[in-house]
């Protein structure tokens, strides 16, 4: 089952590169209600120099989300695959899309990655530790 918290513990794609460093950041909550929301990042960001962020530079505020991921909607789990609604994303072009995600749920560890499309970048994979 699927259901619960889960600790982003890895982060890379098929070819070996690792985006969001080596001590990526990110929490998964798929909930019994048929919802779901992730958050991902690196897990190196600096701090801003501004106290607020609305107060940061455009470069600051640009840093700060290079690398971050966020979405939320409704997900289907259908055994090996789970199928993400995405009703509210930081990027744009996801809302009102559906993502298949590839997963395998090892003891406490579910590994997510997205189906390969030929002519697309390489693969993420997302390796992900239960919490509760």
């Amino acid at each position: 089952m699927i259901i619960g918290t889960w600790r982003l513990d890895d982060y890379y794609l098929e070819d070996g590169e690792r985006p969001l460093g080596d001590t990526p950041l990110g929490r998964l909550l798929y909930g019994p209600d048929g919802y779901m929301a992730v958050q991902y990042m690196p897990g190196n960001r600096p701090p801003m120099a501004a106290a607020n962020w609305r107060w940061a530079s455009d470069a600051e505020r640009l840093d700060a989300v290079r690398g971050y991921g966020a979405y939320s909607g409704r997900y289907e789990w259908l055994g090996d695959r789970i199928v993400h609604h995405v009703e509210a994303a930081i990027y744009p072009n996801w809302i009102g899309a559906t993502l298949v995600r590839l997963a395998v749920v090892t003891g406490s560890r579910l590994v997510l990655r997205a189906e390969r499309t030929p002519g697309q970048p390489p693969t993420p994979v997302l390796v992900w530790e239960r919490l509760c």
